[in-house]
């Protein structure tokens, strides 16, 4: 019984170089890698390989698997979509993390870049909302990032670029809070628009007080004339749907949904 105790770590040392030198021949001198003790290799897990092409690992039916997160299509067998066989290869597509099983990407859609999609030299963008439109706009301060929001408001509704500054108005709003303050600055620029047609393709803010919640601001531009100006979208109220501000050191930035 002794010896034959003694003889068994060579038998499995002896089987195991078989193994690996059946894997070398079939691999082209492809070295296997992670091969345990003792692991039976089931018949023709090494076949289907042809060229430097690579082929199933041990214990597996199915091509090495891509790393996660890439878009290649999974093979018709299970095939893992980890950097190497996990607990669930060969039981289906994609791969068990930590007990749960996560179905294999096959598409994957890039984020828009941050702040990517401003509108000429202007400090704002517009960005998609189910049937309305949300006015994303910046600057270094507050008053700035108010006033950009006020011009995006106005080129959604006519381009600015074919604004000519010919006229100056001005305006006042009153609030409670920073929210109720952009949504009355806001509101008085469209309500100046409807009622008279101005379009103010300059903003400046003159006053921006945080206390008695009170803005006093003047607009630059013209009156619109449907033979000279591009017809936009109406605008037809503000709303506080999603209404966001923010603000640090050296930048700020508001998001505001209108109605359409």
């Amino acid at each position: 019984m002794g010896d034959a105790e003694d003889a068994l770590p060579q038998r499995l040392n002896s089987r195991q170089r078989r193994r690996e030198q059946q894997q070398q021949e079939h691999e082209g001198g492809e070295t296997v890698s992670g091969v345990e003790d003792g692991a039976a290799q089931e018949p023709g897990a090494t076949s289907g390989r042809q060229g430097g092409e690579r082929g199933p690992g041990l214990g597996e039916g199915s091509s090495e698997a891509a790393p996660f997160g890439t878009c290649s299509a999974p093979e018709p067998r299970a095939a893992s979509h980890g950097t190497g066989p996990g607990p669930g290869s060969g039981q289906g597509a994609g791969v068990e993390v930590a007990g749960v099983e996560v179905e294999a990407v096959t598409t994957l859609e890039p984020l828009p870049e941050y702040r990517s999609a401003a509108v000429g030299q202007f400090k704002f963008e517009y960005l998609d909302h189910t049937a309305d439109v949300q006015l994303h706009a910046w600057g270094c301060d507050l008053a700035e990032a108010f006033e950009q929001c006020g011009l995006a408001m106005f080129n959604y509704m006519s381009p600015l670029e074919h604004v000519r500054l010919r006229e100056t108005r001005t305006y006042r709003a009153e609030g409670h809070d920073l929210s109720s303050l952009l949504f009355a600055f806001l509101d008085e620029l469209l309500f100046e628009f409807n009622t008279e047609l101005f379009l103010a393709a300059a903003v400046h803010i003159t006053r921006l007080d945080r206390e008695a919640w009170v803005i006093e601001a003047e607009g630059r531009g013209e009156r619109f004339d449907r033979s000279r100006h591009e017809v936009g979208t109406e605008i037809k109220a503000i709303t506080y749907s999603a209404m966001s501000i923010a603000e640090r050191e050296g930048d700020a930035e508001v998001f505001v949904i209108v109605d359409i």
